[in-house]
């Protein structure tokens, strides 16, 4: 005996072939249009992101320097692209410097930090100028031969270079600009996106700045007040 479906069971019918190919079609195109702009998005908040980090890093050998009463050594090193907190302990020897932190960086095609971006002519507007930071082959035996910028936090609050030599001998105080910027496809000496640190040698502060081509300033640096005179973050 055959089974009879009700009549308005019957009526209805499911969706065609078409129907089905059309609306995966759609699904997938807007799935490859989110993922592109979100791809775009985070490759734009690449310099952000390793300012930020270079910015805790700045943030933990200050206080670390002033309340162990040692020298902490801030290692940013484009060779390996790593940054390292190293505790030099005993002033009078390398041999028993004591890596605290290695943490990796973004990959130059995505964040330069080696020099300041051509199609930026200034520094951001300290009170005094702050030299741009120097990217040099390490004298030090955690990074030697490698393309380093050494920042050395001091007990006493100052900041310094690498000085000569593995225990820093000759070292001065100094202040530092790091830019930290995405490099243009078309032109990868010219910035797209860019972000600075100062730290000023004679008190070891860090100011986080934002370049903004919409600035109403001739000088475009803007400070971004997220992190206050010790890298904390600030509301």
């Amino acid at each position: 005996m055959s089974r009879k479906f009700p009549e308005k069971f019957r009526d209805q019918s499911g969706f065609s072939i078409i129907e089905l190919l059309v609306a995966f079609g759609l699904i997938t195109s807007i799935g490859l249009a989110a993922s592109f702009y979100l791809s775009g998005q985070k490759r734009l908040y690449k310099p952000d992101d390793q300012t930020l980090l270079i910015t805790d890093i700045l943030q933990e050998a200050r206080q670390r320097s002033l309340t162990q009463r040692e020298t902490m050594r801030v290692e940013i090193d484009l060779t390996e692209n790593h940054i390292r907190l190293i505790d030099e302990n005993s002033v009078t020897t390398a041999d028993d410097d004591k890596v605290l932190r290695v943490l990796p960086l973004h990959y130059p095609n995505d964040v330069r930090m080696d020099k300041r971006p051509n199609n930026i002519a200034y520094e951001p507007p300290e009170p005094l100028p702050v030299p741009s930071a120097v990217f040099a082959p390490s004298v030090y035996p955690s990074s030697a031969t490698h393309q380093v910028c050494t920042l050395r936090f001091m007990s006493n609050g100052t900041v310094t270079n690498g000085g000569n030599n593995g225990t820093g001998d000759g070292a001065v105080p100094v202040g530092f600009t790091l830019y930290v910027w995405q490099p243009d496809k078309q032109n990868p000496n010219n910035s797209t996106f860019s972000r600075a640190l100062t730290i000023l040698g004679s008190t070891g502060s860090v100011r986080f700045w934002e370049f903004d081509p919409n600035f109403p300033n001739s000088n475009k640096w803007k400070d971004s007040r997220r992190v206050g005179s010790y890298g904390a973050a600030q509301n």
